[in-house]
């Protein structure tokens, strides 16, 4: 019980963020390593991530605004933001702030990654949201000019080189593919685009764009036989080495923090002849990380990580055993069950429903998808030091691998987009449940339950009507084969292209870029990207790729739907004849 009483303390100390005095902390801890009976630890693990939260809040005071010049030091890698941006974590003068950049300081803050130092000028603001409090930042900061870069410091340049050597080796594959594969292996999914990023959210891939906690076993596996001569405690030491370069490789994601927290406690508890396992060095590791960061419960990343990591510990072998069929195929079939009905609850929370194809495209996808991280950390790391047509030879496996992931998630997204919401998804979790228990027809009941409402997502989702309907940051248009969209100011590419998929939207005749600026140009690409070769029409003076120019009194026939351009001034209106103007 030892390490559910940690847990729970560890839990309830985060969530409090109650000052508790040193002394009092250092009196509970050390009676804890006197008598370590399960009370006791749950109120050293709780007082101790107490006070750690209580320092942290206390941290994000309001910084001094207004202009700053001087050296930031970058806490992880540029990444886009809009056409021309890029916004960045940085430290200040002992302080975090998420910097943002466009045009030539974005292209030079572009180029730098995390550990490195850059010259900057600019100019601070104290606002933050809820989620950038959870990144410990204290303020914003938009840098106008980048004067100079510094290397990193020897450790943070040392995982910079790895990145750049496996980044490398995989220049050789074609640009959808490389994303996928510096994602998947070390978890950078900035070049990936908005099409291929919500292939993989409609079929519930999102967690093999990014590394993740099977990427720590992977590791491991690897490491494992090179220490295995080694005394216990070179051992500890020697993978705790590996574990933390790993861990500086990957940024620190939530979900690999989580993964070797389990890996250190796994690995101390055997050479310490106590081994530990399953759920048990789940809690262990989920209230290790807690005491070292209280703010990391906030984040969604490391609550599906601890959710799917359960529910692959608990649910999975009992699944396993209720399933008929060959041994990996059952196992398969119950790992992903078991990970993705523990994170249920939580999508649902939070999103509102949770893509039905999941289940399948999972089961897919993974056979491909674990070789890919495991051959991108052996055979990258050759491909990159050989290049050439070596590496573009040592890659060929992975292209192959990563040709199959892709056409999972794109397969996903082009079907119907059934979704489970809250009712269907409490249906299915009692029928998981039911088909658990040892009661043959009660088994079957649960089996037919679950059934039935997975084939009642499918028939029943969503088409797109007839007429003008609206979804965020667009209009559609729909009469019989034809279908028209009427971009309205859209923000990100990724949640359009999301919107029209839930929608139904499987085709597209035409675009209308009302604006015709950077933003629609940006998911314009996005669009022509998802649906392939779309008309495109914009206001004269646009910006936007191949759009063709179209004034007031213009009129567009779309197989046969004739489509009236009312106005162009300061944007493009546009009617349906027989359906009037699209709303907005």
């Amino acid at each position: 019980m030892k390490p559910y009483a940690a847990l729970a303390g560890a839990l309830v100390g985060s969530l409090a963020g109650y000052s508790v005095p040193w002394p009092v902390v250092l009196a509970v801890l050390a009676l804890g390593v006197w008598r370590p009976s399960v009370p006791v630890i749950g109120i050293a693990f709780l007082v101790t991530t107490s006070m750690m939260g209580a320092r942290a809040e206390a941290g994000l005071v309001a910084p001094t605004t207004g202009p700053v010049q001087g050296w930031v030091t970058l806490l992880d890698d540029p990444r886009p933001q809009g056409p021309t941006g890029v916004r960045v974590t940085v430290r200040h003068q002992g302080k975090r702030f998420e910097a943002r950049a466009h045009g030539a300081a974005a292209q030079r803050l572009d180029r730098a990654l995390a550990g490195e130092r850059v010259e900057i000028t600019g100019v601070i603001r104290a606002e933050t949201s809820r989620w950038q409090r959870s990144r410990h930042i204290v303020g914003e900061m938009t840098v106008t000019t980048v004067h100079d870069r510094a290397p990193a410091a020897p450790l943070p340049g040392f995982a910079n080189r790895i990145r750049r050597l496996l980044a490398s080796g995989a220049a050789g594959l074609a640009v959808d593919d490389r994303s996928l594969f510096t994602g998947m292996v070390y978890g950078d999914d900035r070049d990936q685009s908005p099409r291929l990023a919500d292939d993989f959210r409609a079929a519930g891939l999102g967690h093999v764009l990014v590394v993740s906690g099977q990427n720590v076993a992977f590791v491991m596996a690897l490491a494992a036989p090179l220490v295995a001569r080694l005394r216990p405690g070179g051992r500890i030491l020697a993978l705790a080495l590996v574990l933390g370069i790993f861990a500086m490789i990957t940024r620190f994601e939530p979900s690999v923090l989580r993964a070797v927290a389990m890996a250190g406690v796994a690995v101390a508890s055997a050479a310490l002849g106590r081994p530990t396992q399953g759920m048990r060095t789940l809690a262990w590791a989920v209230a290790i990380v807690l005491v070292i960061d209280p703010f990391v419960l906030r984040m969604l990343a490391f609550q599906l990580s601890v959710c799917a990591t359960a529910g692959i510990l608990w649910l999975t072998p009992r699944i396993t055993s209720r399933l008929r069929g060959p041994h990996p195929l059952r196992l398969a079939v119950a790992t992903t069950a078991g990970a993705q009905l523990a994170v249920m609850p939580l999508l649902v929370a939070t999103f509102g429903s949770v893509p039905v194809a999941s289940l399948p495209a999972n089961v897919l996808a993974a056979p491909a998808a674990g070789p890919v991280m495991m051959w991108g950390l052996t055979g990258g790391m050759a491909a990159g030091a050989l290049g050439g047509w070596p590496a573009w030879l040592i890659h060929r496996p992975t292209a192959i691998a990563l040709w199959w992931v892709r056409t999972v998630a794109s397969a996903a997204a082009l079907a119907p987009p059934a979704m489970l919401g809250v009712t269907a998804s409490v249906v299915v979790g009692a029928g998981v449940v039911m088909a658990l228990r040892a009661r043959r027809p009660v088994r079957l009941t649960g089996a037919g339950l679950v059934t039935a409402v997975l084939a009642w997502s499918v028939v029943a989702a969503p088409v797109v009507p007839r007429g003008w309907s609206t979804v965020p940051d667009a209009s559609v248009f729909r009469h019989g084969a034809v279908t028209v969209v009427v971009l309205d100011g859209p923000g990100s590419p990724r949640r359009l292209l999301e919107s029209l998929r839930q929608a139904g939207v499987r085709r597209m005749d035409l675009v209308v870029a009302g604006q015709g600026g950077a933003r629609d140009a940006y998911a314009v690409l996005a669009l022509l990207d998802r649906y392939g070769r779309v008309g495109v029409v914009a206001p004269p003076d646009h910006r936007v790729p191949g759009a063709r120019s179209v004034d007031t009194g213009s009129v567009i026939d779309v197989g046969g739907v004739l489509v009236d351009v009312v106005d162009h001034q300061p944007e493009l209106t546009v009617r349906v004849r027989g359906w009037g103007s699209a709303p907005r």
